[in-house]
């Protein structure tokens, strides 16, 4: 998955430098009431190196999300680990008691029961 996302990536940056490299002429850009002198490949490739930032930093925190989620999952299944051992442990300390004796009855036969 990694190698294609770089791939994609090469790609795109190739084809952005290709772009500026093609359009080096000087425009007017006006932005609200600013205005500059910038050539059309230069301002392509700064936006696009922008929306890379961009989209680097949105990863970036949705990985953190998905890590702290991981480091909770982890510390739940831990928990419950620990407590599957206690469970196992006081089930053997059960079985390995002596049985109580249980009390006599007398017993029942077959025509007593009807």
């Amino acid at each position: 998955m990694f190698m294609l996302r770089l791939l994609i990536l090469i790609i795109f940056l190739a084809a952005l430098i290709v772009f500026a490299l093609s359009n080096t002429d000087l425009e007017p850009i006006w932005l609200v009431s600013f205005g500059w002198h910038l050539s059309i490949g230069t301002l392509v490739l700064g936006v696009g190196a922008l929306a890379l930032l961009l989209g680097f930093l949105i990863g970036l925190i949705g990985d953190m999300q998905q890590r702290s989620r991981a480091r909770r999952a982890e510390q739940h299944v831990r928990t419950l680990e620990s407590q599957l051992v206690e469970l196992h442990q006081r089930l053997d300390r059960l079985q390995n008691q002596p049985a109580a004796p249980l009390p006599s009855a007398s017993p029942v036969s077959p025509a007593q029961k009807v």
